[in-house]
């Protein structure tokens, strides 16, 4: 009975010192940090892109065609050669090959090597013309080289009107003191390369000017210091060590 009493009033004091002492303050809970976003760069607006600098396009060289063409029924006649008057044209045979007539025509058979023939004709050429003949080549390598002989052993010169195999032409002039380039190489418009391979020629001397033709389109054009007067002449010249043949027809010669 007496335990009884003790432990009650020991469970009674336990009770009323608890009661007395502060509550403690609640702890709270810790409030989640938030995290502001950092806000991206807006992008910068280009209102004037770059834009790649367009290239001028190359505009095609225009062609110069032969705007008139004399006729021989309008115009004074120098000459008309069919070839068929064999007293007209220098013929040879040798080494360097042969120059004989053929049937409308006259052909330069040129040996191989460096080879070169020369035909004359009894055609003279005054300042001022107006040509066409047809040069057409029927065997010949890349550097093989023909053309026309104009006004020979004139006062100004003998000039060459050259055309080659690969398809280029130019003109030069044979002095006593050595050979001048009055136009060097370039490449004929409508000009054909290799063999066989046919070509008509329109040359036009006046004025001072001479201005030359293939398939009636401009190759180019030369300023005249004189008015030369000459015969006029075929060249052919080989360049290796295969031959070629050169068929020369249809001439005709116009006051311009």
């Amino acid at each position: 009975m007496y335990r009884k009493h003790c432990l009650g009033l020991i469970l009674g004091m336990t009770l009323l010192l608890s009661a007395c002492q502060p509550a403690l303050p609640e702890t709270a809970e810790p409030s989640p940090t938030t995290v502001s976003a950092t806000a991206e760069p807006s992008p910068t607006i280009d209102w004037f892109p770059r834009t790649p600098t367009p290239l001028p396009l190359a505009s095609p060289t225009a062609e110069i065609v032969l705007s008139t063409r004399p006729s021989a029924e309008d115009q004074e006649v120098i000459a008309t050669d069919d070839f068929s008057d064999e007293s007209l044209w220098e013929t040879s045979a040798g080494d360097a090959g042969t120059v004989a007539y053929a049937q409308d025509g006259l052909t330069l058979a040129v040996a191989a090597n460096g080879a070169t023939l020369v035909s004359l004709s009894e055609h003279v050429l005054p300042g001022d013309f107006y040509l066409e003949i047809s040069l057409d080549t029927l065997m010949c390598s890349p550097n093989d080289q023909y053309g026309l002989i104009l006004w020979n052993n004139s006062q100004s010169g003998t000039f060459r009107l050259w055309l080659n195999c690969e398809g280029k032409i130019k003109l030069d002039r044979v002095l006593p003191s050595g050979i001048s380039q009055l136009v060097k190489w370039q490449t004929g418009r409508k000009l054909q390369p290799g063999s066989p391979a046919e070509h008509r020629l329109t040359l036009v001397s006046k004025d001072g000017t001479l201005e030359v033709y293939v398939e009636e389109t401009l190759q180019f054009s030369y300023t005249l210091t004189s008015r030369p007067e000459g015969a006029l002449g075929v060249i052919a010249q080989t360049s290796g060590e295969l031959p070629m043949t050169l068929w020369v027809s249809e001439l005709e010669i116009l006051v311009p």
